[in-house]
């Protein structure tokens, strides 16, 4: 592999990082905004390649002769990435108002909401995916895997009330139950997508595996379509306050067009050209699509974070979108090489090429 794209990568990283040093200088607040925000988006990918790595451990299918490896590759992403919330940990009540004594006092969920038992619970979420990404990438995609069922059911739960903890608390009075589910299906879309331009960029698809994977793309995209909108359909009909100022706050001013433009870019477009078959078997079509998904998923993250908090948008947010970016497309790209470079040298055959060589003599 060129060391440019890595090159790139860490200059990347260094150049939004030094955009955030200087920006906690003058507004630490606001680059905490576009911390906690590009987080969201950088912690999914990892999460979401995981769980796709278990399914594939459960299901099989060709398609995963291609994306096993960037999936695992993300999966080496994760422990940056839970770095990366360090200094969401260090400043909880410049972003969380729970963590503030004064405003904390009239919650009724306190109970739950409180510094302790956050950190507490953060810690759990850490050391079970730890885990859980360390069982993946010594056995996931190399024949039966006894963890992917019960993996998928502890990632399912832990994703869900982290996606509680650090996002939907930002607004304490507000609460979903949807909420985690619709972050899972962006995680999962996100990653798919991620795992496909990779696979399509290093030149290990045929036709066959581009439509299987445009196929999938279809599913995680009608997954999170459906509960993205079925929660804004319970909340615009049953039209209680308490509930509507979340979407109140994401539907006025610029937020309503950011909305517009996420429904079109992680729902419609991408599901109108991907039914369309010669797209799906297209690499410049399927890397498009991909592209598409993971600009409108960023976009995702930062609308269901960023107009919560005071103060709303921040042009940090961009920064650290970067400087996160950089850093984990630097580990990405270090592991895809070294996986490479490694089946290369010892000829291993995982599960996913006996399943590829089978579908290629079977036609």
């Amino acid at each position: 592999m060129s060391r440019r794209p890595l090159s790139a990568a860490i200059g990347t990283a260094l150049a939004g990082g030094a955009v955030c040093a200087i920006g906690a200088l003058v507004d630490p607040q606001a680059v905490l905004r576009g911390w906690l925000a590009s987080f969201a988006f950088w912690i999914g990918l990892p999460l979401g390649a995981m769980m796709m790595l278990f399914a594939y451990d459960l299901t099989g299918g060709r398609w995963g002769s291609v994306v096993v490896p960037p999936l695992r590759a993300m999966v080496a992403v994760l422990p940056l990435a839970l770095l990366l919330l360090v200094p969401v940990l260090i400043l909880l009540p410049e972003l969380y108002p729970w963590a503030k004594a004064a405003e904390a006092a009239h919650l009724k969920n306190r109970f739950y909401l409180n510094t302790p038992f956050f950190y507490g619970r953060a810690a759990v979420y850490a050391v079970v995916w730890l885990g859980l990404a360390l069982a993946t990438l010594l056995r996931s995609g190399r024949g039966r895997n006894p963890l992917a069922a019960p993996g998928l059911i502890l990632l399912g739960l832990t994703v869900t009330f982290a996606s509680f903890d650090w996002f939907m608390s930002v607004e304490p009075d507000w609460g979903s139950s949807i909420y985690g589910m619709m972050i899972v299906s962006g995680q999962l879309l996100g990653a798919l997508a991620l795992a496909t331009l990779a696979a399509i960029l290093g030149g290990r698809t045929d036709a066959g595996q581009r439509r299987d994977l445009g196929s999938l793309l279809i599913a995680a995209i009608l997954l999170w379509f459906y509960l993205s909108f079925m929660q804004f359909l319970i909340v615009w009909q049953e039209n209680l306050p308490h509930e509507i100022t979340w979407y109140v706050a994401r539907l006025s001013g610029g937020w309503g067009w950011i909305a517009v433009l996420g429904a079109l870019a992680q729902g419609a477009l991408p599901f109108a050209a991907l039914i369309w078959w010669p797209v799906k078997r297209s690499r410049g079509g399927l890397a498009a699509i991909c592209l598409l998904l993971l600009a409108a998923h960023l976009l995702e993250c930062w609308w269901l974070i960023l107009p919560g908090l005071e103060g709303g948008f921040t042009w940090f947010a961009p920064a650290a979108t970067l400087a996160m970016g950089g850093a984990g497309m630097a580990v990405f790209l270090w592991r895809l090489g070294a996986d490479r470079r490694h089946s290369g040298r010892s000829g291993h055959v995982t599960r996913a090429d006996d399943l590829m060589a089978e579908g290629v003599r079977h036609g």
